[in-house]
């Protein structure tokens, strides 16, 4: 089991100093150098910690092995440098804004991400824009001595058979589980009636008589910016639907917008600022209403949906690409798919938890009843499941796991090539590494061969 554990691990850890979690409280000091670049006590305690926090009962020398991990991660890093593998800046940015937006989504929007970083997201960028360029550059450095790396069914079959039979992982229930889910649509005349509010408001704005920032607190239908004036914060292109996008770059500072249609409404627009790809607008979302009548609609056409799979009059998969609208889930038939392994098959403890409870309700072969499921912009959708399978708690198998073992076989295949290269390529690279720890047994293996 410590030996999946490494590999886990070794998915996890990433480069040292990436994550932006709360710093440990130690003086700093530089505990080691790769070529020309320094390995911190941070660096290590923060990575320390964050892994300890996953897997405190973990029996291993976590600190040692993760000191060794993050040498090697610089190791690439002056791979990088020599061999001039260089990473776009546009790709840099894309990264840090990802995972801002990431970020942003967890702790409530940019201005709660702000105060919590205590500092502006343009502080933000620029401190990360270093680690990141580092990031990506060891990344570039790892594909490349990693290209072309698989496992063959002989390989896996191997490494399963060299796991001790009392230290095989241990697998949770699991379950092949698809959804086929429809949103309500609004009728004909909730559209009109949406549309003619939001020019109504428009109309009062452009003549003054309605405050815009009072409007969006009243009348928005956007949960997420109403309570800030509507305000959305910096974006760029390819971050909006397309219509609210090309709405917004044609605008002149301040300026408001004409009504402009999307997927989730009738927008006003006014552009705060812009500077050159980056725009920062606020809007007022006035969403069509979908009365009980829509919502009965919809279940009615899952009964039916559900009927004709079950008489056979139509095919499961089939049905999902002709009428799912859960763009993650209708391109698999529907299925929830493990990320980690890209398995249709997936523990239940890893799928949201009304998911989870409904499924544990079904039999294999069963389709639910058509139920209701919140979405994240505030509205409803309605869905049914469809349980092909159930495998119960069990310790790994080939015959059931091959997948999940297969993941296993290639990282540890991966973490033997990557520390072949390393063995052979920190020869020629100056290593220094603090006596504090020289006790951690694979030290002496980095500086030996350069002293």
């Amino acid at each position: 089991m410590k030996k999946i554990f490494y590999i886990i691990v070794t998915l996890l850890i990433g480069i040292a100093g990436s994550s932006q979690a709360q710093e440990v409280g130690v003086l700093d000091e530089v505990i080691a150098v790769v070529g020309e670049n320094i390995v911190l006590k941070s660096d290590l305690d923060r990575s320390y910690y964050q892994m300890r926090l996953q897997y405190p009962s973990y029996d291993g020398d976590l600190k040692c092995e993760l000191l060794d991990q993050i040498l090697t991660q610089k190791l690439l890093l002056y791979k990088a440098d020599v061999d001039s593998l260089v990473v776009p800046e546009e790709q840099v940015e894309y990264e840090i804004d990802r995972r801002i937006q990431y970020y942003a989504a967890q702790a409530g929007g940019e201005k709660s991400l702000e105060k919590y970083l205590g500092m502006s997201l343009v502080e933000y960028k620029a401190q990360m824009r270093k680690k990141m360029t580092d990031e990506l550059q060891i990344q570039k450095a790892q594909d490349v001595v990693l290209a072309d790396i698989k496992v063959s069914p002989t390989e896996v079959r191997e490494f399963f058979q060299e796991i001790p039979f009392d230290s095989l992982p241990e697998f949770e229930s699991e379950v092949e589980l698809a959804q086929i889910l429809l949103k309500p649509k609004p009728s004909a005349a909730a559209e009109a009636y949406a549309k003619q509010t939001a020019e109504k408001l428009r109309l009062e704005i452009m003549a003054g008589t309605r405050d815009f920032c009072l409007a969006a607190a009243i009348f928005s239908d956007d949960q997420g910016s109403k309570s800030d004036c509507g305000n959305l914060g910096d974006f760029k292109r390819g971050q909006m639907v397309p219509e609210f996008e090309a709405a917004v770059f044609k605008l002149k500072k301040d300026s408001i917008s004409k009504v402009v249609k999307s997927q989730f409404g009738y927008h006003i627009i006014q552009l705060i600022e812009r500077k050159g790809e980056i725009a920062n607008a606020r809007h007022i979302l006035i969403r069509p209403k979908v009365l009980d009548t829509d919502k009965q609609l919809t279940i009615n056409k899952l009964k039916v949906i559900k009927g004709q799979i079950e008489n056979g009059e139509a095919k499961w998969c089939d049905a999902v690409v002709e009428h799912s609208e859960d763009e993650m889930t209708s391109a698999n038939c529907g299925f929830y798919t493990d990320p980690n392994v890209g398995s249709t098959k997936i523990e239940v403890t890893a799928l949201p938890s009304d998911v989870g409870l409904r499924a544990s309700k079904l039999k294999a072969g069963d389709i639910s009843i058509p139920h209701a499921v919140a979405q994240m912009d505030g509205s409803t959708a309605f869905r049914i499941l469809y349980l092909k399978s159930e495998t119960p708690p069990h310790k790994a198998s080939l015959s059931k796991d091959y997948q999940k073992l297969a993941v296993y076989a290639l990282e540890k295949k991966k973490q033997d090539t990557l520390n072949e290269w390393s063995e052979t390529f920190r020869e020629s690279v100056y290593v220094w590494i603090d006596d504090k720890y020289m006790v951690c047994p694979t030290m002496k293996d980095w500086v030996s061969k350069n002293k």
